[in-house]
Formats: C-alpha cells, structure tokens, sequence
C-alpha cells in the first residue's frame, strides 16, 4: 500500500513541473509566428514561386517626345525681278506734302545712247528709264522722264540719275537700304526733301 502510493506521487510530480517545458528540445511558440509550422520542419521551399519581386523595369508610360523641327510658316519669297522699276518719292516743301509716283523699265546694253550712262556713273550695272507723275507738285514742276542708275552691295544702294536731255546727271543719293527687294533712300535739293523708295517685284 506505501509502495503504490510513492509510485504515483513521483508521477504526478514530473508531470506538474516539466510538460511543455524546455528540457523537451522545443521552444516556446511566440503569439507572431501565427500560420507557421511549429513541428520545426523546414519551410524554405514551401513558397509560391508567384510571389518572387518583379525585378523588370516599370512600362514608361510617358507620352513620346516630338522630335521634328518646328514647321517653318514664314513664307518663301522668289527671286527679285529687277528687270522693272516700281518706285515712289515723298516730296517735302514749304510745308507742303505730295507723292510722285515711278514706273520703269531696265535698259539694255544695245541701247544706241549706253555709252551716255557710263558718264555719269561707271559702276552702275543697272539702269532705268523711269516716268514720273504727276508733272508738278507744291507748285513744283516735276520731270516725268528720267534715268535712274544703282550700285548694290549687300545692304546698301546708291542711287545715280541722268536726265532725259543727256546734258546733266550723277549721284542723286548714297547709302540707301537694301534688303534684296527694296531700296529705301532720302536726299535734299533746293530745299526740297525728298524720300524714296524703290520695289522689286518677285520673279513669275
């Protein structure tokens, strides 16, 4: 009867102080590894192979860049026509203001009086017989014939005249503008002002 009972308080007593506890090899489960496998089986392979980082570069998504040049929407002149003469010149006297009005035509080297142009201006390689109008102007009597003569270089324009008897000519004005198309000048004579200002059309 003594035997049996020692025999179960030495059972009751191991039972009470080691279950769960470490000397089994196994530690404790923490509250954090929830879903985990607590037999201590590996898991390393047991991942979806799905859920690897995605180590491709992000889609640009941006829109393309626009790489042809601006269009260009200044228009494309032609080629001056400097075979005619359509010109003005803005008449300034004793407080009166009028506009005389130019038509010309480019004159030819077989022209039988040439050589008379060469008198007033050598370097002139274009000459005009020009027509004016009206014949007076502030009391003005105005030449409706006249000669007109030009030596261009890139930016500048003289001017040369002769008149229509043959017996008088020269320079009528230096550094005028030119730009191609037109020629903008200004000169005085007997206290007259006056402006000019000489229009190449385009070539047809």
């Amino acid at each position: 009867m003594i035997l049996t009972f020692g025999l179960l308080f030495a059972c009751t007593q191991t039972g009470s102080i080691e279950l769960g506890g470490p000397k089994d090899g196994r530690p404790p489960v923490s509250d954090t590894d929830l879903g985990g496998d607590d037999s201590g089986g590996d898991d390393s392979g047991g991942g979806d192979s799905d859920s690897a980082d995605d180590t491709s570069p992000p889609e640009d998504t941006s829109p393309p860049e626009d790489t042809e040049p601006p269009e260009d929407t200044e228009p494309q002149r032609g080629e001056p026509d400097y075979s005619v003469w359509i010109g003005t010149r803005e008449l300034s006297y004793d407080g009166c203001e009028a506009t005389l009005t130019e038509k010309g035509t480019l004159i030819e080297s077989d022209w039988e009086y040439y050589e008379y142009l060469g008198y007033y201006c050598e370097d002139c390689k274009l000459w005009y017989q020009v027509e004016v109008s009206p014949s007076s102007a502030c009391g003005l009597s105005v030449a409706t014939s006249t000669y007109r003569g030009l030596v261009l270089s890139a930016d500048s324009a003289d001017v040369y005249f002769m008149g229509s008897d043959f017996r008088s000519g020269g320079l009528l004005a230096s550094g005028g503008k030119f730009d191609g198309y037109t020629i903008s000048y200004a000169y005085e004579t007997s206290g007259v002002t006056l402006t000019g200002l000489v229009e190449f059309p385009e070539l047809k």
